[in-house]
């Protein structure tokens, strides 16, 4: 058993070492090794290891508290509502500094709020009610998107890109800057996530279990859904929503190396960081101009999906 484990995370950790690699190595100009275009891809590396490890532990965080394999920021809504923040708060002119990721913190703590009040019926949260509402109001959220950006008279592509995901983020000197404490906060509450393993372990077994053993579910729900708006906020303020990774990486990840959340959430930010770069490194290269992250990710989650679901009826 052990050595099973050792090997899957080894093969964890060769994949991310890979795509890190094959991100540096392979693009439009082949390798670069000097100059600002050095640094252009190194941050975007960062980013994309950032926002797909973040999206990965924070699907397998909330499908372990609400017990629910549907459950991820993109299905919830959640990544939609942080959307919208960060577009509402360009559209104002306030698309600079530290007002975006507040902006999409905010987007996205509405959402998550809104999607667990409109599941609650006679207070009790079901599983189809939660999927419903995440799908219902992201739904809303991504065409609230769309209105913020026409009516402010924004380049449609702006939309589709917030909406769908990209990693070509223009830093400035300023930037940078903000970019380093956001990415300093998200590992922060990486770290929040990764503590509250063992409380995860009981509630995804059962809630009346969990309350016998002494936890507050109640406090345990409202730390990981905070934490986890502040981590998709950050995200998505700078790459916009992208689909799938929060999804279908836990899965993968169990499948490897088991339920327990110890084990789970870091290979989780470790499979989904490297799982968005390969997605980020056929967006730029196979299409002249790049493409949204979403429409690669959405081609290797449906299928591994599909095995899922084919496997378990």
């Amino acid at each position: 058993m052990r050595t099973r484990t050792a090997a899957a995370w080894a093969a964890v950790a060769l994949f991310l070492v890979l795509s890190v690699t094959a991100s540096f190595v392979v693009g439009p100009g082949g390798p670069v090794f000097g100059g600002a275009a050095l640094g252009f891809r190194l941050l975007r590396i960062a980013l994309g290891v950032l926002a797909g490890g973040v999206l990965a532990m924070t699907g397998a965080a909330l499908q372990g508290l609400l017990r629910n394999p549907l459950v991820d920021p993109f299905t919830l809504g959640v990544s939609s509502g942080a959307a919208f923040g960060t577009s509402l708060a360009v559209v104002i002119g306030l698309g600079s500094g530290f007002v975006m990721p507040l902006a999409g913190f905010g987007g996205a703590l509405a959402t998550m709020m809104a999607v667990f009040l409109l599941a609650r019926i006679r207070g009790r949260v079901t599983v189809t009610g939660l999927v419903l509402s995440g799908v219902i109001v992201s739904f809303l959220f991504s065409s609230l998107v769309m209105v913020t950006v026409v009516v402010g008279r924004r380049p449609l592509g702006q939309a589709v890109y917030m909406l769908m995901g990209h990693l070509g983020v223009a830093f400035t000197r300023g930037s940078v800057w903000l970019f380093g404490g956001s990415a300093a906060v998200a590992l922060a509450g990486c770290v929040v996530l990764q503590l509250l393993a063992r409380d995860l372990d009981i509630m995804a077994a059962n809630e009346e279990v969990a309350l016998s053993l002494g936890v507050n579910t109640q406090q345990l729900t409202r730390l990981v859904f905070v934490t986890s708006s502040v981590l998709v906020g950050i995200v998505v303020s700078f790459t916009g929503a992208v689909s799938f990774v929060g999804l279908v990486v836990p899965h993968f990840v169990r499948m490897l190396l088991g339920p327990a959340h110890r084990r789970v959430l870091p290979a989780s930010f470790m499979v989904g960081a490297g799982l968005l770069l390969l997605a980020d490194l056929a967006a730029r290269n196979l299409v002249p101009g790049g493409m949204p992250l979403s429409v690669v990710t959405a081609l290797i989650g449906v299928p591994f999906f599909v095995y899922l679901l084919r496997r378990r009826l």
